[in-house]
C-alpha cells in the first residue's frame, strides 16, 4: 500500500471502489477530469495520472471527445461481493482510525473552526444547504475548507487521505447515509455555534460528531461486513510527502535521524556516497542530491577529496542558507509538524500513558534521567513525543507519530538559535522536573497538560524565528490554543 500513498493512487482507489460498489455502473460517465480535481482538491495532472491507471486497468474508456465512461458491467452479485472484500480487507485499519479520530482530530478541527472567517463559514453552509455533486466529494470540500484555516499543507494532506481511505468509500453506498439523515445538520450546528462564538458548545459538537461517525461505521461491519476474506489486510499509510520520487527528502532525515541518536557524531564524517546508497539502497546521485541538501541545512559541510563533516548545533545555525526555497520548504514543513504536534500531543500522550505498562513507564523515566545528566535539555521534547510512537495502542497514531517526529528533525538548524546552554537548560529544567513528578504519581493528565504546554511554547518560538528569517508561509500558521 506504501506506493498507493501517492495522491494519484489514492484517488484512483476511490474511484475504483465506487466502480466495483456500483456507484458508478457500465455505460456511466465519470465526472470531467476538471471537476474531479475541484471537488477532490487535487491537482488535474494527479486526476489524469489516475484516470489514465483506470483505462489501463480496464475500469473505463476514456476518450477526448466522450470523456470516462465505465467499461466494466458487474452483476448485482458482484457488487455484493466488492463490497464485502473491500471493507472486510480494511477492519482492522478502519477500526484503527475510528480509535485515532479524537486524539489526532478533535482538537485540529476545533481550532481550525474556530479559525475560520466569516467567508470559509458562509461557503461551508451553501454547501451544506445546496450539495453539488455525490456525498464523498461534497465531504472532501467540507474537509478542505474546514482544515484550510490553519494554512497547514501536511495536516490538509493527513486529513485527506485519512477520509478518502475509510470515510469516502464508506460514504459511497447510500444506505450508510441513514446514519446522517440529517444532511449536514452537525456541520451546520457547528458553523452556528462559530458564529455565536460558542467555543465549548464547539467542542461539544466536534466530539458529538465524531462519535456518531465511528457508531455508524461499527454498526455497518457488525451489521452488513461477514466475510473473512483470505487475502492480506490493507493497513493506513500517510505519506507526508505528495511523490514516492521524492526520495532525496526522506533520505535526508534519515542521516539527520541517525545524527540526532548519535550514530554520528559532530566533526564525524558521514560514509561514502556509494557506501550510503548500498545501505539505503538508493542511487548515489540520490545520496549527493541528499548531501547538497544537508550541506545547505548546515547539518553537514562536504570538504573536497576528504568526505562530508557533521556540524555542531552552532555551526548548523551559521551555515544554513535560508535563503534558498527547498530550505525554506523544509523549514516549512518543520514548522508544520510542530503545529500538529502541539494540537495532538496532549490527548495521544493521555491514551497513551493510560496503557503503558510498568516496564514502559520506567523507560520513559529512565530516558528523562539520562537527559539530566547529559546537560542537553532541550532533548525533553523529541524524547517526550517519542512516547507516543513507541507506546500508544492505536497503530495508525502510532505511524502517523513516526512521521511527524522524522519531519520535525528538519528544524535542525534551529536548535542553537534558544540561547545560551544556561538559557536553555534553564527554560527545559522546571519541564523534566514536573515530567518526573507526574510519571511517579501516575497522573496520565499532568503529563499530557505538561507536554502540551511545553510544545505550545517551542512552536511560538519556532513561528517567531522562521517569520525573523523570512520563511514564507510560517507567519500564516495560527498558534494552536489549548484544549477544554
Amino acid at each position: 500500500m506504501k506506493n498507493g500513498s501517492e495522491l494519484y493512487q489514492i484517488v484512483y482507489s476511490l474511484l475504483a471502489a465506487q466502480i466495483e460498489f456500483g456507484t458508478y455502473r457500465f455505460g456511466d460517465p465519470l465526472p470531467k477530469m476538471e471537476e474531479t480535481a475541484r471537488w477532490l482538491s487535487v491537482s488535474l495532472d494527479t486526476v489524469r495520472a489516475a484516470y489514465l491507471q483506470l483505462k489501463q486497468n480496464g475500469y473505463i474508456t476514456l476518450t477526448k471527445k466522450a470523456g470516462a465512461a465505465v467499461a466494466v458491467r458487474f452483476q448485482q452479485e458482484e457488487f455484493e461481493e466488492h463490497i464485502q472484500t473491500f471493507f472486510a480487507l480494511r477492519r482492522d485499519a478502519v477500526a484503527d482510525l475510528c480509535q485515532s479520530l479524537g486524539p489526532l482530530f478533535s482538537h485540529a478541527q476545533w481550532f481550525a473552526l474556530k479559525n475560520a472567517g466569516p467567508k470559509q463559514l458562509d461557503e461551508l453552509e451553501r454547501l451544506c444547504l445546496r450539495p453539488e455533486t455525490l456525498p464523498p466529494y461534497v465531504m472532501v470540500r467540507h474537509v478542505r475548507l474546514i482544515y484550510g484555516a490553519l494554512n497547514n499543507d501536511l495536516l490538509l494532506r493527513l486529513v485527506w487521505q485519512a477520509f478518502l481511505f475509510y470515510q469516502a468509500p464508506f460514504l459511497s453506498l447510500p444506505e450508510n447515509l441513514a446514519a446522517f439523515e440529517d444532511g449536514d445538520g452537525p456541520l451546520l450546528d457547528m458553523i452556528g455555534l462559530c458564529r455565536r462564538k460558542d467555543w465549548n458548545g464547539l467542542w461539544q459538537a466536534v466530539a458529538a460528531y465524531q462519535n456518531q461517525l465511528t457508531s455508524a461505521i461499527r454498526q455497518f461491519y457488525a451489521d452488513r461486513i461477514a466475510i473473512k476474506p483470505d487475502k492480506e489486510p490493507v493497513s493506513f499509510y500517510w505519506n507526508a510527502y505528495e511523490k514516492s520520487s521524492q526520495r532525496c527528502y526522506s533520505l535526508a532525515l534519515g542521516l539527520l535521524n541517525e545524527i540526532h541518536l548519535g550514530r554520528y557524531q559532530t566533526e564525524q564524517f558521514l560514509p561514502s556516497p556509494a557506501k550510503i546508497g548500498e545501505e539505503k539502497r538508493v542511487s548515489v546521485t540520490t545520496v549527493r542530491r541528499t548531501l547538497t541538501l544537508l550541506n545547505q541545512l548546515g547539518a553537514t559541510r562536504s570538504i573536497n577529496g576528504v568526505g562530508t563533516q557533521v556540524l555542531s548545533a552552532a555551526d548548523s545555525s551559521r551555515n544554513c542558507d535560508f535563503s534558498r526555497p527547498v530550505i525554506q520548504k523544509r523549514l516549512l514543513d518543520f514548522a508544520q509538524s510542530l503545529q500538529i504536534l502541539t494540537l495532538t500531543c496532549g490527548a495521544c500522550l493521555e491514551i497513551t500513558f493510560d496503557a503503558m505498562d510498568a516496564p514502559a513507564v520506567r523507560w520513559w523515566r529512565k530516558r528523562l534521567l539520562d537527559l539530566k545528566e547529559s546537560g542537553r535539555y532541550e532533548s525533553v521534547v523529541f524524547d517526550s513525543l517519542e512516547v507516543i510512537p513507541q507506546f500508544s495502542p492505536v497503530r495508525a497514531v502510532r505511524e502517523i507519530y513516526r512521521q511527524l517526529l522524522k519531519i520535525l528533525i528538519w528544524g535542525y538548524p534551529l536548535r542553537s538559535l534558544h540561547g545560551s546552554r544556561e538559557q536553555i537548560n534553564g527554560f527545559y529544567l522546571p519541564y523534566i522536573n514536573s515530567l518526573l513528578e507526574g510519571i511517579t504519581q501516575g497522573d496520565g493528565k499532568r503529563l499530557s497538560n505538561d507536554l502540551e504546554k511545553m510544545l505550545l511554547c517551542e512552536f511560538r518560538f519556532a513561528a517567531a524565528r522562521l517569520e525573523e528569517l523570512g520563511v514564507r508561509g510560517a507567519s500564516g500558521l495560527p498558534v494552536p490554543e489549548p484544549r477544554f
